[in-house]
């Protein structure tokens, strides 16, 4: 019995920290998301880069410590990371360029249907994943066009990169489904 709390221990130090990470990244996002709306882009890149650092390393922590609650707040927090960045930044910029509002739009709404699409396909019984470094890829892409300014071009690749990780799980599930002996050609 004497070695049954050092041996959880280590789980309840590796979920604290998840949890810590994951609460630091969530005030982060509130901060950038105020440093865009007061037009301090740089100071905001700035900030996004402790929110996505942050993010990331809470991510690894919560999935090696395969807590439930955690798992599902690294998820939440990955699009409130998106949503800090994008609906800001349509905002500020809806008066300065439409076109690039409109993109800063797009990319939320992608970023969104991307991930209800992995949602949804593993509830629906669909393997699927999301990796750290698609993650890491997306978040760097934003926090770099804050810190360059440039943010058009990073609207871009922002929107491309999602929007094919969209099309690759809608593929990968219709992939799945022509293989599955439960489809609906199998019930005929």
């Amino acid at each position: 019995m004497s070695g049954s709390p050092a041996v959880g221990r280590p789980r309840q130090e590796l979920i604290g920290s998840a949890a810590s990470l994951l609460g630091g990244a969530a005030a982060a996002c509130g901060g950038t998301a105020a440093l865009i709306l007061t037009g301090h882009r740089t100071a905001a890149g700035l900030i996004a880069l402790v929110a996505a650092v942050l993010l990331l390393a809470g991510t690894v922590k919560a999935r090696a410590g395969r807590r439930r609650a955690l798992l599902f707040a690294e998820l939440v927090l990955d699009r409130i990371l998106d949503a800090s960045i994008l609906a800001p930044l349509a905002w500020v910029l809806r008066s300065l360029s439409v076109r690039v509002s409109i993109l800063a739009l797009i990319g939320l709404g992608a970023s969104f249907v991307a991930s209800y699409e992995r949602a949804r396909g593993r509830s629906l019984g669909y393997a699927g994943t999301e990796t750290v470094g698609y993650r890491g890829l997306r978040a760097a892409i934003l926090v770099m066009g804050l810190l360059a300014g440039w943010i058009e071009s990073a609207l871009w690749a922002f929107v491309a990169l999602t929007l094919s990780a969209s099309a690759i799980r809608a593929l990968n599930v219709a992939r799945q489904e022509r293989r599955s002996p439960r489809s609906f050609e199998a019930e005929l």
